[in-house]
């Protein structure tokens, strides 16, 4: 742009103006001093064209006649005619400019095109074998002296000469002069590529089939991303295997003696004790529950990671679970400084229907941790009703929980403090845990608490009333004593069962493998048989096939397991058994188990 100065602002008033010393004036400032020495003078000439105005310089006129120049119409056409010209010249260069600007990047975009693309063109004589290949990126003559009078077919590698179902196929495809499209073969070119080509049949005037053009993929390195991966997964599955056999060896290496322990702890507490062995062992009881409760963790977490986990919907009584687990909680009460207050609305009624086992579990591990985080205080467990939903409130005023690890406590395997010094037992799983199983009981769990002053954890899960037929049938008068068969070979677990069952009144019979639970029942009649499903000789499952399959016998038959997953339990009740009690066997556990049998008769469970 040139300056407007007093020297254009002249013209624009007087039309035209003579400047003799133009290198004092500002508007020619900017030319460099070799250009401003060889003008001596510039005539400056205003005009307009369609009300566009213009400025005209002549440099070294004629002083003298330079007033005539500027006063000839002709002249003014002329100016006019250059300025067209000017303005023209400038639209070319710029249009030049703008297709030279389109040109390259369009050469660019080929280059990249060609680069990129990994599709070639091909075609082939009447006998399918290649007469021209087109591949920007190989060698050609190279390229030509694999492809250039074979066929498809003649390139197969080892791998694809054992698929005859494929290539027969594909024989039959070019023998009918078809159309193919996305035809996926290993060659054996300059190594083993895969390429994958895609043909239409040509046919000349008359008609004659004379080959096929097409084109083709390299897709190698697409082969080799789909057979890793394929590598992964089967890693993966794998390891997911060796994973469940690891959790099913430790549940039934961990659960046998866990049976055993907490099973004759139990027997233990109904002798005569005096009060320091009383004492002793509920101290034994209260470790053995921990410890059982870090095994179920372990196996429910890998459960609900699997997404095996299913939510039972049952009739249960409310009050006699909460009493329960309240009831576990005595001993730690009694020897700290903790009031534990609970609470249980008359709204409640005493049997709704839901999971006891998982909604027990769930509260049963937000409990015990108001009791870790607890050194002393209070801990208040209240029950209600609020709407269509049973909420369970557990608050205490232990420690509390920073804002910041709100989040942290609801993931597997982390707690506030991971501290090697930390006094608090677990392994960070009970509270992941629970959240999952109260969102599988469409419920929701919050937590409102304050660093230092304590917190408060309400679980709400959906409500709903168990019917008077059921309660009746919970109420119904105790029957007759069972004469029951267990089968199992671990001899602490026959003594703990069967000192179970008799002080049930029950009459027992010990079986030592699934062969001589055959054996027995082919002599004598009983009303249930309980089988470990691990046996040396016969294991349990054989046995209970056995007993439907080829004896046609409808005994119930309850599996004894350490065994918790999923599809052990599906594999019992796949062979005819009518339960699965899981170890380790509690006294509760079992003499439920058996409520049917002994209150009904013997009518088997489907």
């Amino acid at each position: 742009m040139w300056p407007e100065c007093s020297l254009f602002t002249k013209v624009n008033e007087r039309k035209y103006a003579l400047t003799t010393k133009p290198y004092e004036e500002l508007e020619f400032s900017f030319l460099q001093e070799s250009t401003k020495v060889k003008i001596d003078n510039c005539l400056v000439i205003y005009s307009a064209l369609k009300d566009e105005p213009y400025i005209i310089l002549l440099t070294n006129v004629n002083t003298e006649s330079y007033e005539k120049v500027v006063s000839s119409e002709c002249i003014g056409i002329l100016f006019q005619q250059i300025y067209l010209s000017l303005i023209q010249l400038a639209t070319f260069d710029r249009f030049s400019q703008e297709s030279i600007s389109l040109i390259n990047k369009f050469s660019q975009l080929s280059s990249l095109f060609k680069e990129l693309a990994s599709e070639w063109f091909w075609c082939t004589t009447s006998e399918n074998q290649f007469i021209r290949v087109n591949d920007a990126e190989a060698n050609e003559s190279d390229y030509e002296r694999f492809f250039i009078g074979n066929s498809i077919e003649s390139l197969r590698s080892e791998n694809e000469l054992q698929l005859t179902d494929k290539w027969d196929s594909f024989h039959q495809t070019l023998a009918n002069y078809e159309d193919f499209y996305e035809f996926e073969c290993e060659l054996n070119i300059k190594g083993k590529y895969w390429l994958c080509f895609s043909g239409k049949s040509q046919f000349d005037e008359k008609g004659s089939f004379i080959g096929y053009l097409g084109i083709a993929k390299d897709i190698t390195q697409s082969k080799e991303r789909e057979v890793a991966l394929q590598l992964q997964k089967h890693k993966a599955e794998e390891a997911s295997q060796t994973k469940s056999k690891f959790l099913t060896v430790m549940s039934h290496e961990i659960r046998t003696p866990m049976n055993a322990i907490l099973g004759m702890i139990e027997l233990l507490r109904d002798t005569k004790l005096t009060d320091e062995q009383r004492q002793w062992i509920n101290y034994a009881n209260a470790s053995a529950d921990i410890l059982y409760g870090l095994i179920t963790d372990v196996l429910d977490f890998s459960k609900i990671e699997s997404g095996t986990v299913s939510i039972i919907k049952k009739p249960f009584n409310l009050n006699l679970l909460v009493d329960n687990i309240v009831g576990q909680f005595d001993i730690i009460e009694s020897n700290h400084d903790i009031v534990f207050t609970v609470t249980i609305s008359e709204e409640i009624p005493t049997f709704v229907l839901g999971d006891e086992f998982r909604l027990g579990q769930v509260l049963f591990n937000i409990i015990g941790n108001a009791f870790k985080y607890t050194k002393a205080g209070r801990i208040t467990f209240k029950v209600s009703i609020s709407e269509d939903y049973l909420q369970f409130e557990i608050a205490d005023s232990g420690g509390g929980i920073a804002k910041k690890n709100l989040d942290l406590i609801f993931q597997p395997f982390r707690q506030v403090n991971d501290g090697v010094n930390r006094k608090n037992e677990g392994v960070g799983l009970g509270l992941s845990i629970s959240k999952n199983l109260i969102e599988l009981m469409n419920g929701s769990i919050k937590v409102d608490t304050q660093l230092g002053l304590g917190s408060t954890f309400t679980v709400s899960v959906p409500f709903q009333a168990a019917s008077q037929d059921i309660i009746a049938l919970e109420n119904a008068p105790v029957g007759h004593a069972l004469s029951v068969l267990v089968a199992e070979d671990n001899i602490t677990n026959q003594v703990l069962i069967k000192a179970f069952l008799e002080k049930m009144n029950h009459k027992v019979t010990i079986a030592e493998d699934g062969q001589e639970v055959i054996d027995l029942i082919k002599l004598k009649s009983f009303d249930l048989i309980l089988m470990d499903i691990m046996m040396p000789r016969m294991d349990g499952l054989t046995a209970a096939q056995i007993i439907r399959d080829e004896m046609h016998l409808d005994v119930p038959v309850y599996a004894l397991t350490a065994n918790a997953a999923s599809d052990d339990k599906a594999a019992c009740f796949k062979v005819g058994m009518n339960k699965v009690l899981t170890k380790p066997i509690r006294f509760d556990t079992l003499k439920a188990s058996l409520e049917s049998l002994v209150s009904v008769g013997l009518n088997r469970e489907c």
